[in-house]
């Protein structure tokens, strides 16, 4: 995915709060994600969970 395109992603979830994008920004780091889950010390769903929501979190701060 393009710079480009990623930023378009992120405008559309921040403006009009689309679920679709966020799912797009969610599916382009999810191997990320689960990589990451792996070196907390807490289940791995709870991990993903909590990376996801900080994700978006940091997403919907303008």
């Amino acid at each position: 995915m393009s710079d480009d395109e990623f930023m378009k992603l992120v405008k559309l979830a921040q403006t009009q709060s689309d679920v679709e994008a966020m799912n797009a920004i969610f599916q382009y780091f999810d191997q990320d994600i689960k990589r990451l889950s792996k070196l907390f010390r807490m289940p791995k769903e709870d991990a993903i969970q909590s990376m996801k929501t900080q994700l978006l979190e940091l997403i919907m701060k303008k």
